[in-house]
């Protein structure tokens, strides 16, 4: 899901509350479509887009769960998952792409951008690609926007009793693939180290996407004792843009002192998204020796 960064992704949203007379101030939270979606916000399906170069045409479905009418708008920006100086993962948002740069973000059309959901209603929402007829082959991306606000319920004017609130403003981030021709993917293995530090495994995994596409795909960090049974294992779905350094740290709760071996597989496999749109690639593996203390 998504957090509060324009530069893409993982960090605590920034939330301004601020009390108003008679007027419902607005709280924004952006939320990154990492995970499940929030209950109580428009609810965006599919989590990611692929649209190919045949159909140029995709399309979402929005959804209010709850009790009041949204007004949702919906705008297309070039950017990439990244990685910051920690580590953590971030979108990085690129407001004005170079033409070396793929973004799909100047031509795709969005109909409509602008509309209000009513409770319990659904909306769906068509993607249509229009790329220059000399685009070269590949893979360009976006990051769509979905804002949410609620509509203010009728009757509450100057006439009405004072009151003091807030009302929230939510927007969805998702990614946007427009690949065009024949496309292919891979990963280059630059680092990887584990080590265990209080009651943690931290890992770090540097990766460089080979190929003319993003690699998606899921890291997995098992830890095998020195009869070589797993007694730990940890999956994180990942995509590699260009290049990604991630720090991992995972829970070594009831693993006893003693040698393992931290084992890293880098694979294509992922479950949160359907296998035709995942494009193959070799996995890769690479181990290191741990001291649990």
């Amino acid at each position: 899901m998504q957090s509060c960064l324009w530069a893409q992704q993982a960090q605590p949203c920034t939330r301004r509350r601020t009390r108003r007379l008679g007027i419902a101030a607005p709280i924004s939270l952006i939320v990154l479509t990492f995970g499940p979606l929030l209950g109580w916000a428009i609810q965006v399906s599919p989590r990611a887009l692929f649209i190919d170069s045949r159909s140029r045409s995709g399309q979402l479905t929005l959804t209010n769960p709850g009790t009041g009418a949204e007004e949702v708008r919906i705008e297309a920006r070039f950017g990439y998952l990244a990685a910051d100086s920690a580590g953590r993962p971030v979108v990085r948002m690129v407001d004005d792409p170079s033409p070396e740069q793929p973004s799909a973000a100047g031509w795709l059309r969005i109909e409509p951008r602008r509309v209000v959901v009513r409770p319990g209603g659904h909306q769906v929402v068509r993607i249509v690609a229009e790329p220059p007829a000399d685009l070269p082959r590949g893979e360009y991306w976006a990051r769509l926007i979905v804002t949410s606000q609620g509509v203010p319920a009728a009757g509450t004017g100057a006439d009405t009793a004072v009151r003091a609130g807030v009302s929230l403003v939510v927007s969805t981030v998702m990614a946007v693939s427009y690949r065009n021709g024949g496309v292919e993917t891979g990963i280059r293995l630059d680092d990887f180290r584990a080590e265990a530090v209080a009651d943690s495994l931290i890992s770090w995994v540097g990766l460089t996407r080979q190929g003319n596409a993003a690699y998606l795909g899921t890291t997995w960090v098992r830890l095998r004792d020195a009869s070589g049974r797993v007694v730990r294992a940890w999956g994180t779905p990942m995509a590699v843009y260009y290049s990604l350094e991630r720090r991992y740290a995972f829970a070594l709760d009831s693993v006893p002192p003693g040698r393992y071996t931290a084992e890293l597989e880098v694979t294509t496999a992922r479950a949160d998204l359907s296998p035709r749109h995942i494009l193959p690639a070799a996995p890769i593996h690479e181990r290191v020796e741990v001291e649990v203390r």
